[in-house]
C-alpha cells in the first residue's frame, strides 16, 4: 500500500510539473516518456528454430518500434554455459540495460547480476534447481512462461487425443530427455504422455536409471489391457555431434510397424514425418508440443499435424514489460514480495486443426498482436503507477481467451 502510494504521489508532482510549464497541456509528461529509448539484450535459445525466429519477428518488427526499444541479439550459445555468459558480456558492451533470455543458466544470470543488467527468462519457466539457484540476485526478475504443471497437461491432451480418436500404434517421441539438457519441460511432457497410455490400460516399466542426462531416457512400453501398441524413443535429431545414434535408435524402433499416431514433445512433425516416410511409414498423424509459426501451418496443412499445444509470437511480451518496469526502477511489481524472483505462469494455446489453428494465430497478427502495444502500456508502472504486482502476475498469465475479450 505504501508502494502504491508513493507511486501515485509521484505520478500526481509530475501532472503538477508538467501543468506549470507553458504550452505542455496534460500529454507533455506522456511524450516525454514515449522519448524513453530502452536497450535490450535477447539470448536466444536457437539461431534456426522457427519459434525463436518468430519471437524475433515480434520483437524487431513490432515490440521494438512501438514500445521504443532497441533489442540487441546475440548468437545462440546453445547449452553451453561459458557462451552464455560471453554472450551477456557481449550485451553489456552493446549498452543494454536488461536481457530477455529465452537460455537461463545460472552463470549468464549470476554474470547479468554482477554486471547489473536484468535478467527475466521467458518462454518457459526454468528448471526448479537453477531457480533456486538465482532467484535471490537482485537483478533477477524470474521466469516467465508454461509453467510445468502446463508442461504436464499439454503432454497429456495431446496423448488423451489420439487415444481416442482410435489410433492404436502410436509412437513417443521424447526428445531432450537424456541427452546434454536437464530439460524439466520436456520431461513433465513426456510423463503427461506416459500416464494419459497408463490410463488408457498400457503398462509402463521405468528405464534403470533416472537421470534423464545419462539416460536411457524412456522406459518400456507394453500393451497392457489398452489394445495398443505404444514404442518409444528419445533424442533428438540434428544433434549428431551429441547424440550420434539418434538415427539408429529411430529406425530400430519403428522399424516393421504400421505408425499411425506420433506424440512429439517439441517441435518436429515435418522432420519425423520425413524419417518415417524413408522407412517407408505413410500417413502417421502427429501432435506437437511446441508453437505457431508457419512450419507448423504448413503441418496441419499437409495433413501432418494433427494436434499443437505451443506459444505464440507475442507471448515473451510480459517479460518485456517486466523488463521496462526493472528499468524503470519498479522490479517490485515483478518480484516476489520477498524480493526473489517470481515463477509467472502464462499458458499454453491449443489447436486440434487448421481451422483452429488459423482462427488463434489471427489474434496474434504482426500488425495488432495478441500482447499488443495498448495491452503492454496498462501494466508500465510509469504510465499506470496502480499497477501493483499482483495485476502484473494476472497479466502475465493471460490466456487465449481473455487476451482475445481484451483484444483492440
Amino acid at each position: 500500500m505504501a508502494i502504491k502510494l508513493k507511486r501515485l504521489v509521484a505520478a500526481l508532482l509530475m501532472a503538477a510539473l508538467c501543468l506549470s510549464a507553458a504550452g505542455c497541456g496534460g500529454s507533455a509528461a506522456a511524450s516525454a516518456d514515449s522519448n524513453r529509448k530502452y536497450v535490450i539484450g535477447v539470448i536466444p535459445f536457437s539461431d534456426t528454430a522457427a519459434e525463436q525466429i518468430e519471437w524475433n519477428n515480434y520483437l524487431q518488427k513490432y515490440a521494438g518500434p512501438q514500445m521504443n526499444i532497441d533489442f540487441k541479439f546475440v548468437t545462440a550459445p546453445g547449452t553451453d554455459a561459458e557462451s552464455a555468459v560471453t554472450a551477456v558480456e557481449e550485451l553489456k558492451l552493446a549498452g543494454a540495460e536488461g536481457i530477455l533470455g529465452i537460455v537461463d543458466a545460472p552463470a549468464a544470470i549470476e554474470k547479468a547480476n554482477e554486471l547489473k543488467m536484468w535478467y527475466v527468462r521467458t518462454g518457459g519457466l526454468s528448471t526448479i534447481g537453477d531457480y533456486e539457484q538465482v532467484k535471490a540476485l537482485p537483478y533477477y526478475l524470474g521466469t516467465m512462461g508454461p509453467s510445468l504443471d502446463d508442461e504436464y497437461s499439454a503432454g497429456y491432451s495431446a496423448a488423451k487425443h489420439f487415444i481416442s480418436s482410435g489410433a492404436k500404434e502410436i509412437l513417443v517421441y521424447g526428445t531432450l530427455l537424456s541427452l546434454y539438457i536437464p530439460s524439466d519441460m520436456h520431461v513433465n511432457r513426456f510423463n503427461g504422455f506416459r500416464d494419459a497410455l497408463i490410463e488408457a490400460g498400457v503398462s509402463y516399466t521405468p528405464p534403470e536409471s533416472n537421470n534423464v542426462v545419462t539416460g536411457p531416457g524412456v522406459g518400456e512400453f507394453a500393451s497392457g489391457t489398452s489394445g495398443l501398441n505404444v514404442s518409444a524413443v528419445y533424442g533428438i535429431q540434428g544433434f549428431e555431434a551429441l547424440d550420434a545414434t539418434f538415427n539408429d535408435r529411430f529406425t530400430q524402433t519403428v522399424s516393421g510397424k504400421k505408425i499411425e499416431a506420433v506424440l512429439i514433445a517439441a517441435e518436429g512433425s515435418q522432420d519425423v514425418n520425413t524419417l518415417l516416410g524413408g522407412m517407408g511409414i505413410t500417413g502417421a498423424k502427429m501432435s506437437e508440443v511446441g508453437a505457431f509459426t508457419p512450419v507448423s501451418k504448413a503441418s496441419f496443412e499437409a495433413g501432418i499435424l494433427d494436434y499443437l499445444v505451443g506459444k505464440y509470437p507475442s507471448s515473451v511480451a510480459p517479460g518485456i514489460v517486466a523488463l521496462i518496469n526493472a528499468i524503470d526502477g519498479h522490479a517490485d511489481v515483478v518480484k516476489n514480495a520477498d524480493g526473489t524472483g517470481s515463477r509467472l505462469a502464462g499458458p499454453f494455446w491449443t489447436a486440434e486443426s487448421l481451422a483452429d489453428f488459423n482462427e488463434k494465430i489471427a489474434l496474434d497478427d504482426l500488425a495488432n498482436p495478441a500482447f499488443n502495444k495498448a495491452l503492454m502500456e496498462q501494466y508500465i508502472v510509469r504510465l499506470h503507477p496502480e499497477v501493483t504486482r499482483e495485476s502484473f502476475a494476472e497479466f502475465a498469465g493471460l490466456g487465449y481467451e481473455a487476451l482475445k475479450a481484451r483484444h483492440k
